[in-house]
Formats: structure tokens, C-alpha cells, sequence
């Protein structure tokens, strides 16, 4: 059964036409307007709305789904990794927020470190 592959996080976000990362159903998700989306991803509003599955909104697009289909595994539901993405502070990056990470370039940053929890790390 090859749905059995999906992620649920990922599943959620596919935009249903193509093969890409639906930029409107990240925004839902993570209780964010496409503009706030565009900034986290670091693409302009207007290409993330006119070209949404260009391979370079694609490419910034899926560390954040990423992240928060980790998150959910890690976390205890989606509802929860939003919350963890958006609000919670991480002592290891100076207290900064995932969020913030991210928006900053620094989404391998914060998948390097799911790893490392995932690895019995200390958070």
C-alpha cells in the first residue's frame, strides 16, 4: 500500500494538483498567512502565491514540513509541534524559537538537532 509511505504532516500539505508542498495549507497548519509563510521560507509573497511549485519555493518549503511532520512524531500530535514551532523556546540556540531559526536560514540547524534528541540528546 503505497499511501502507508506518507507522512500524515506531509500528506496534509501536498497540494492535491502537483507534486509540491501546498504553500496555502502550510499557512493553515501553522496558523500563519501566506505572507508570514513567504517570510519564514524567505521567498517573496508574490512568487510564493504566482509560482508556489517552483523547485526553489518547493526547496524552502520542505525543511518547515519537515520539521514540523519531526515535531509531530516527536511531540505528541500536530497540534503540539505547531505550539513547539511557533512559541517554544530552545536552550541550545540561545533561546531561540524554531520559528526563528528557520526564518533566519537555520532549518538544517533544527533538523540537526530533532536528530540529535531523536539520539537520546539532551534538549
Amino acid at each position: 500500500m503505497a499511501t502507508a509511505l506518507l507522512d500524515p504532516v506531509i500528506d496534509a500539505l501536498s497540494a492535491k494538483a502537483s507534486a509540491g508542498i501546498d504553500p496555502r495549507r502550510l499557512a493553515d497548519m501553522l496558523q500563519m498567512t501566506l505572507i508570514e509563510v513567504a517570510d519564514l521560507a524567505g521567498v517573496h509573497r508574490t512568487t510564493l502565491a504566482r509560482n508556489p511549485g517552483s523547485p526553489d519555493v518547493q526547496a524552502r518549503l520542505g525543511p518547515i514540513a519537515t520539521i514540523l511532520s519531526r515535531a509531530t512524531d516527536m511531540g505528541g500530535g500536530l497540534p503540539r509541534a505547531v505550539i513547539w514551532f511557533r512559541h517554544q523556546p530552545i536552550a541550545a540556540f540561545g533561546q531561540k524559537r524554531a520559528v526563528d531559526l528557520v526564518r533566519g536560514g537555520e532549518a538544517e540547524a533544527v533538523l540537526a538537532w530533532l536528530d540529535a534528541l531523536e539520539d537520546g540528546a539532551y534538549a
